[in-house]
């Protein structure tokens, strides 16, 4: 996950639905609950693009860097920094508008078959998180080039979302720590969000499927990089969110606690 940027997309960060000015299940503070969660089964690969370059591909974004400790363009606007520490061992910094957002410590073990990830960075609000991401191999590869499968997400402060009605059929979401924003409405129409590390062009499209559940579709400047559906129990007290990456067959859940 980590080498897929992170606010890149709202997979883990924010939800759009269909609104009445009362008696709304939407509207309220989620917290995300990560033991009832599950972000495993994605992959990326990373293979030799020559000239000391490495491609990593996930799902249909792709981009190449080295590992000579200098900055070279990553996705949507992001700058990446990577450098080799030793064999097994690299260092990551991502950037946007030169700022740092996290920074990645990646460890292959010593028989090849899992990669480890620690993140660590700082929220657009101040505040900062930790991250630890585990992948084994599938298939061949040596050293880090290959194909990785997530096999495990740990996260040091779950994400929280807040919703307000947008009239009557529309949502006003915030995702304070990102200080992330979207005035969606419910008209299957894209509908743009603004945020210090929110990517150029990105935007929102909502269709309901019912009461409580609905599609959303995400893209970057008309680019589909995410596609999901968003339901609301049945006791208003949890929100499930279940989709994936545009090029991924491998879906992940995301659930939420009402607060």
């Amino acid at each position: 996950m980590s080498y897929k940027i992170r606010t890149t997309c709202f997979m883990l960060l924010a939800v759009a639905a269909v609104a009445m000015a009362e008696d709304n299940p939407w509207v309220g503070t989620w917290k995300l609950d990560p033991s009832k969660s599950n972000f495993t089964g994605p992959t990326f690969k990373l293979e030799d693009a020559g000239g000391g370059k490495v491609r990593y591909t996930f799902g249909n974004d792709s981009y190449w860097f080295s590992t000579d400790g200098k900055e070279h363009p990553g996705l949507y606007g992001r700058m990446i920094t990577v450098k080799q520490v030793d064999p097994n061992t690299r260092e990551r910094t991502v950037r946007y508008k030169g700022k740092v957002l996290e920074t990645v410590t990646s460890k292959v073990s010593d028989d090849g078959k899992t990669l480890t990830e620690d993140v660590k960075g700082t929220r657009p609000d101040g505040s900062t998180f930790s991250e630890t991401d585990v992948y084994e191999r599938v298939g061949d590869g040596s050293g880090f080039l290959g194909t990785w499968k997530t096999t495990k997400v740990q996260e040091s402060s779950p994400g929280e979302i807040r919703f307000a009605a947008n009239g009557s059929d529309g949502l006003m979401f915030d995702v304070p720590a990102y200080k992330a924003k979207c005035a969606l409405m419910f008209d299957g129409k894209d509908h743009a969000a603004t945020g210090p590390t929110v990517p150029k062009g990105l935007t929102l499209a909502a269709t309901k499927k019912g009461d409580r559940s609905f599609d959303l579709v995400e893209k970057i400047q008309g680019k589909e990089t995410y596609k999901g559906t968003y339901t609301v129990s049945d006791d208003g007290k949890t929100l499930t969110n279940t989709g994936s990456e545009a090029g991924t067959p491998e879906e992940t859940t995301a659930v939420y606690v009402k607060q």
